[in-house]
């Protein structure tokens, strides 16, 4: 077995723990989920760390007590997506991950689509969402699709979001624990100029790309830039 799985109901003989673990061997990957609190966590590749997942209702409620004494509107990532008083977009996030931006964008009262490719990645996300009650989720849906399929065969909403693995010569920062974790088995998305031209083409009014404060940009000049201390969101307007 190329996935071991510690507790829970993902038992080798379900049709699920056959995909995932087939998934594994075809990538050359041996990791271990392990059940607890209620939902899977993917351990790390060291023994010292705790296993990472995803809190989905912690870290709803976490932003919204920090709302609750910061304005929504000067956040640079609100900022980006076009967030102001009264406007709250329908945002297309196409890198799901742990979910980091889909939260904030959640919080930030948006309704949201994210989309993640990676078969591992995709059962975090279904199962801490199983594990998760908070009322923005009902602003949430989730599809376990690869944005080039997905944006061909679905309508492109207000904004859209890109947060592509997808590293350069300036990138000097280590990469916190979860990152390091997720490119040692996920890798670069390679496709991504690809995905960010497909999506001006298609028409995106607003389409926001993440990237390293210092990191180059991903394709041509973005008519505006967001830029914090370690994060810089590249903005493309449709003409």
């Amino acid at each position: 077995m190329n996935l071991n799985v510690i507790g829970g109901e993902l038992a080798s003989e379900t049709s699920e723990f056959q995909r995932l673990n087939n998934y594994c061997y075809q990538a050359g990957l041996h990791l271990t989920l392990e059940w607890k609190e209620g939902q899977y966590w993917l351990h790390s590749d060291d023994l010292k760390e705790n296993p990472i997942g995803i809190q989905i209702d912690h870290e709803l409620k976490r932003h919204e007590e920090f709302f609750k004494r910061s304005s929504i509107v000067k956040e640079l990532l609100a900022r980006a997506v076009g967030v102001k008083s009264g406007v709250r977009p329908k945002i297309l996030d196409l890198t799901g991950g742990l979910l980091g931006d889909t939260l904030l964008f959640l919080s930030f009262g948006c309704e949201v689509v994210t989309l993640e490719r990676h078969p591992i990645i995709a059962f975090l996300i279904k199962s801490s969402l199983a594990n998760a009650h908070h009322p923005a989720l009902a602003r949430l849906k989730f599809v376990e699709q690869d944005a080039a399929t997905f944006l061909a065969e679905n309508p492109i909403p207000e904004v859209v979001f890109f947060d592509p693995m997808f590293e350069d010569a300036n990138e000097r920062a280590l990469p916190k624990k979860e990152m390091r974790i997720f490119r040692s088995f996920v890798g670069q998305d390679q496709d991504a100029l690809e995905i960010l031209k497909l999506s001006k083409q298609l028409g995106a009014k607003r389409l926001v790309v993440k990237r390293p404060r210092l990191s180059v940009e991903l394709g041509p000049s973005p008519q505006l830039k967001f830029e914090g201390k370690a994060t810089r969101y590249d903005v493309y307007f449709s003409i």
